[in-house]
């Protein structure tokens, strides 16, 4: 498995299957909660029921065939039915699906879309996480179900994800980043590389993700960074790696991608 996360060699991934092998959920939604440890990468699966995928702590990246998906503490990933799709954990964390019934696909809708999690979807979902897998779904239980469902159609969306590019010309480009975020080639460098003028090249970065060079790959280390913000790493650490001159121009980068900087992101 070619590593597109980070610039650890792939071989430190451990690629596993998914370990959930019910056949049918046969209730509304079913709690799952999982420790997943460093560099576990789980194989592409999908199933027919819908998935609520969420880490109370930790970072969690999801590739489907639309792009790939970074999903910190504050949101959660709406993964409809019999969509493949894999998921890598970098620095560890506490995992927590709710497997969600087709039935609710009407309303949440047939394509992934991350979901920024409040503090009573936070609770809801950590609720649902406790109770045992053979629950008996009771009046009560069937209240909260439908509450909960209500949450998530009203959550607002997040821009934490980066499209799949189909254009040759960009995909060693978008490799390389992806594997080395540090990498400070110019647009010209790629250019010579590709051979393509630098003018065309952002006219397919602006055709294949509404944004240019420039501003995709300040999108991508800030994505990075928010991995790395969460499992610990300084801030001076950070810059260093994905290739700022310092703490200072790093944190610049980050406010204008998320509109606040790491110190603020972190405490929220």
């Amino acid at each position: 498995m070619t590593d597109n996360l980070s610039n650890q060699p792939s071989s430190s991934w451990v690629s596993v299957k998914t370990r959930f092998n019910l056949k049918a959920l046969g209730k509304p939604i079913y709690p799952r909660a999982t420790e997943m440890p460093p560099w576990q990468h789980v194989q592409t699966h999908s199933h027919t029921w819908g998935q609520l995928a969420y880490t109370s702590d930790g970072v969690l990246g999801v590739h489907t065939p639309a792009g790939k998906f970074v999903i910190p503490p504050d949101q959660a990933l709406w993964i409809p039915p019999n969509l493949p799709h894999e998921t890598f954990c970098r620095y560890g964390g506490h995992f927590r699906s709710v497997y969600i019934d087709e039935k609710y696909v009407k309303v949440l809708g047939n394509e992934a879309k991350l979901l920024h999690v409040n503090e009573l979807l936070k609770a809801m979902i950590l609720e649902v996480c406790n109770w045992p897998p053979n629950y008996q779904p009771d009046d009560k239980k069937l209240r909260f179900t439908q509450v909960f469902i209500d949450q998530l159609e009203c959550a607002q969306t997040s821009s934490f994800f980066m499209p799949t590019a189909q254009d040759d010309r960009l995909l060693p480009i978008i490799a390389e980043l992806h594997a080395n975020p540090g990498c400070n080639k110019t647009l010209e460098q790629w250019g010579e590389l590709v051979g393509a003028s630098t003018r065309t090249l952002n006219r397919l970065f602006h055709k294949s993700f509404a944004m240019n060079f420039s501003q995709w790959k300040q999108k991508l280390r800030g994505l990075r960074a928010v991995e790395m913000i969460e499992a610990g790493y300084t801030q001076q650490t950070i810059a260093e790696q994905l290739g700022f001159e310092s703490s200072s121009a790093f944190n610049t980068a980050f406010k204008k991608v998320f509109n606040c900087t790491p110190g603020q992101y972190l405490k929220r």
